[in-house]
């Protein structure tokens, strides 16, 4: 079997027009009839047909069934292409949310460095959600991602790193700095800048602000993790972040949170679950899976 017939089949299947599907592919439109026919003769059954009226093609029932394997097949062998694209190759595609790249990344450095590892690394920061999108299509090898709680991720493979619990954060003089924890139900009121949702921490502060009955009061929302903090240092609001995000150096204020049952930020390392690791990702893999010294949050 032509496997070339089944990506052109599933699409046919979605456009339901011949010169479509050829222009799609950049190919003559006898080449999508010819494939149909192949296929046709290849399983003994009839896939397409045309309506009364001849304006659309119809599938059958068993052109139906053949589509949902052809789209699973399809999506496997796009995804085998790309790995093995990379299968000789030392560099390692590596995918990292804005948080996750810098500030929880950066502690494997010395020992990825000293491994020879950093300056095979081709780094790719996006939201997790993206990213997760890219593990699937095997555009990377690997990628550490956040999630406010067990991160939903069929077939990928998902190693546990680390958890870390949402904190409030606050300038050094506000009110509430000296408090060593307090509840959600305590920021009411305040304002709040925000990340944008592609943020796993959207989801934490809709679960705190839903079980405590306390909608937040948003002033500003910003895709980027530096401007927030610095947000929250000119006193614009607070904000709800990752303990693992707030540093020394940022001079805020991290508050505990100790509502009951809250969520976490669940650090991943994710692969494609079929993954052989080529020699320089199974050394990468080994390295962020071991504990590093001194890391309160690790596995």
């Amino acid at each position: 079997m032509n496997t070339r017939d089944l990506a052109y089949f599933e699409q046919l299947c979605v456009l339901g027009n011949f010169s479509q599907v050829a222009a799609h592919f950049g190919v003559s439109q006898p080449t999508i009839t010819m494939a149909l026919k192949r296929l046709e003769a290849q399983f003994g059954t009839q896939l397409m047909v045309r309506d009364k009226s001849h304006a659309q093609l119809v599938v059958t029932p068993a052109g139906q069934q053949l589509a949902a394997r052809a789209r699973v097949i399809n999506r496997e062998l796009a995804l085998a292409t790309a790995e093995l694209a990379r299968a000789d190759t030392p560099k390692i595609q590596l995918g990292l949310p804005p948080i996750i790249g810098s500030t929880y990344f950066p502690r494997f450095a010395p020992a990825l460095r000293d491994a020879g590892l950093m300056p095979q690394l081709v780094v790719h920061e996006h939201g997790s959600t993206r990213l997760l999108t890219q593990l699937r299509t095997g555009h990377l090898d690997a990628a550490l991602l956040g999630a406010s709680g067990p991160l939903v991720a069929p077939g990928l493979h998902r190693e546990h790193l680390a958890s870390v619990p949402f904190t409030l954060v606050v300038p050094r003089d506000h009110p509430l700095a000296d408090r060593t924890a307090l509840s959600f139900a305590d920021t009411e009121a305040l304002p709040f800048v925000t990340l944008t949702e592609s943020f796993v921490h959207s989801k934490a502060l809709a679960w705190f602000a839903s079980t405590s009955n306390t909608p937040p009061n948003v002033v500003f929302t910003t895709p980027d993790v530096g401007s927030l903090k610095q947000l929250v240092h000119a006193h614009v609001g607070v904000a709800l972040l990752a303990a693992v995000a707030v540093s020394p150096a940022d001079d805020l204020v991290a508050i505990p949170l100790d509502d009951p049952g809250q969520p976490r930020f669940e650090v991943q390392l994710v692969t494609a679950a079929r993954l052989v690791p080529r020699p320089t990702l199974r050394d990468f893999i080994q390295i962020l899976t071991t504990p590093q010294e001194g890391d309160p949050h690790a596995h």
